[in-house]
């Protein structure tokens, strides 16, 4: 369990849960934290917001900078990938597995376009590979046996990604921060390393999601 401050006055106990795949809402606060709710309910100048675990938290309406309806596309829905530019490359692939893993599109073609810029081919100078910039050991969990086809680095790579949105219990900053610096020392700072690559990366995402 982690404490989330919001302002000076609103504190959460964040309790542990799996994310559930129905349609959810992304909330931005003004200090660059996130949250992944099920709903967020405007009250007068205060914001309810239902945890995916259970129990719901009340923030000041000026501590929040936007919130994104439809964070999780829904199960049932027969076309994932229409929220993304129709020009987009691996765009269909990109649906068909956020759709399996309940993801966010548009979330999963930021971080692509941040690890890779979409090329298949991009390896890093610490051995990432990829769209999504599987390091190999990711690749063995995710039982990636080709980094380079799109289709198999895509599917471990949103699989992967789920298992840390779950992780960190549905905060999406610190879920791209261990994605990028990995989750032993995101779990040792409680928060977003400081480390200046990982920084950038986790802004750079943040900015760029609700553009696409």
């Amino acid at each position: 369990m982690r404490a989330l401050l919001i302002g000076a006055s609103a504190a959460l106990a964040l309790l542990c849960f799996s994310a559930p795949l129905g349609a959810m809402e992304l909330v931005v606060f003004q200090s660059d934290r996130s949250l992944v709710v099920e709903h967020y309910t405007q009250e007068g100048d205060q914001v309810l917001l239902t945890l995916p675990g259970g129990g719901q938290l009340g923030v000041p309406l000026r501590t929040v900078r936007n919130h994104y309806p439809g964070y999780v596309p829904p199960p049932g829905l027969t076309d994932p990938a229409k929220e993304l530019p129709k020009n987009l490359p691996f765009r269909d692939i990109i649906g068909k597995y956020c759709q399996k893993y309940g993801m966010d599109c548009k979330l999963v073609a930021a971080l692509i376009k941040v690890e890779s810029n979409f090329n298949a081919s991009a390896v890093s100078p610490k051995g990432a590979q990829g769209l999504m910039q599987l390091m190999p050991g990711t690749q063995r969990e995710e039982g990636v046996m080709n980094p380079f086809d799109p289709e198999q680095n895509i599917r471990g790579g949103v699989h992967y990604l789920r298992h840390l949105l779950d992780a960190f219990q549905g905060d999406l900053e610190l879920t791209l921060a261990a994605y990028n610096a990995g989750i032993g020392r995101v779990q040792a700072n409680q928060a977003v390393p400081p480390i200046p690559e990982t920084q950038l990366y986790v802004s750079r995402i943040l900015a760029l999601y609700p553009t696409l």
